[in-house]
This record gives C-alpha cells, structure tokens and sequence, in this order.
C-alpha cells in the first residue's frame, strides 16, 4: 500500500471503530426507534448503532452475496467464503443483541416489502453504484416516518473516485426533493419533513 492508502486505511479504522459515525451522533435521535441498516457486512456499523442509540427494533439486510454488476463488491469484499466469513462475524458479534435485530438476506430493493412503514431512520451502506443508491433511496425514504432520517456512508470521493455514485445519487435527491442534505465526512443524512 503507498503511504497514502495507509493513511486513509488508519484514519478510516479511527473513525469506524473507535467513535460513533456522526449519522448516530448527529442524525438520529429518540428513544425506542424503529430502523434499518442497509450493508451489514461484518455488523461493525450495526454493533454501534445498537450501543449509542436507544433502538427497538433493527433490521439488518444484507444478502451477502456479490452482485456481478458492483465492481466494488469483489475488490472489496473478496469472494463468496469471504462474505460468508463475514456473516458469521456479524451474527457473533451482534448475538447479544439478537432480541432487537431482525435480520433480512435480501437485496435492498427486495427486502423494503418486509420493512413497516413509520420508521425511524435508514442507513445505506449497500451497493455503491449511483443507480443502486438511487433505487436504495426510492424504495426506504417512503418508509420513514415525518421527521425520521434516511442517511448513509461514504458521501466523499476523494482520491479513488469509488464513491461518486453515492454523491451523485445523494445530492440529486436532496435538490429534487428540496430537502436539506447534512453531511459530516463520511456520512450523510436527510430529515423527512
């Protein structure tokens, strides 16, 4: 890795694992809510999402499997054993909290049939293409409640271009629906008026 990488790689780590993601410090607030985290992968997001909100209920969807049309996917998250690995670290990990998570294996689009309506915030952090981000946004931002949350990660390009689709996607929601966007690096969130 160049000097560079390994920086964004420690800061990313920082920022991650060590302080709540400004979504949770920043977007949400409530007690007893009702949400969904879209991109589970190894349920880190998830375990902080449950230790600094007062969450009821969480549905966790993630098909963990890799579609062919996300390039991401494969450089990211390796192959099927490796998101199979990580499945099984997310269940570890989030186990204690298995009487509030309700998991959905499910591609996001899919799985919005098995979300109520009125809820209190979404997360996306799924596929990062601009037209599976937009179709992430379409199919959850009914489901939320006035003055709930849709929000995400990864709103930043930066060096690698990996995430234009997500600032693409975002920002032209935002202006179509005259909602004010939020964005403390690297989330993103929107109030439902």
């Amino acid at each position: 890795m160049t000097d560079d990488k390994v920086i964004v790689t420690m800061l990313s780590d920082l920022k991650h694992r060590v302080f709540p993601r400004p979504f949770e410090r920043l977007g949400v607030t409530g007690r007893g809510l009702v949400g969904v985290e879209i991109g589970v992968h190894k349920g880190e997001h998830a375990e902080s999402l449950l230790s600094y909100l007062d969450i009821k209920t969480l549905y966790l969807v993630d098909p963990y499997a890799l579609y062919a049309e996300y390039e991401e996917s494969r450089s990211h998250y390796g192959d099927d054993d490796s998101l199979d690995l990580a499945k099984a670290e997310a269940m570890g990990r989030l186990a204690p909290n298995a009487g509030k998570i309700s998991w959905v294996f499910k591609r996001s689009v899919d799985a919005a049939t098995e979300i109520p309506d009125g809820i209190d915030f979404v997360y996306v952090d799924g596929d990062h293409e601009e037209s599976s981000v937009r179709a992430d946004i379409a199919s959850f931002y009914p489901k939320v409640r006035s003055g709930g949350v849709i929000g995400g990660h990864d709103f930043y390009n930066g060096f690698t271009r990996q995430h234009d689709g997500v600032v693409r996607a975002v920002s032209q929601f935002a202006v179509r629906n005259d909602v004010t966007l939020q964005v403390e690096l690297p989330d993103w969130w929107i109030q439902k008026p």
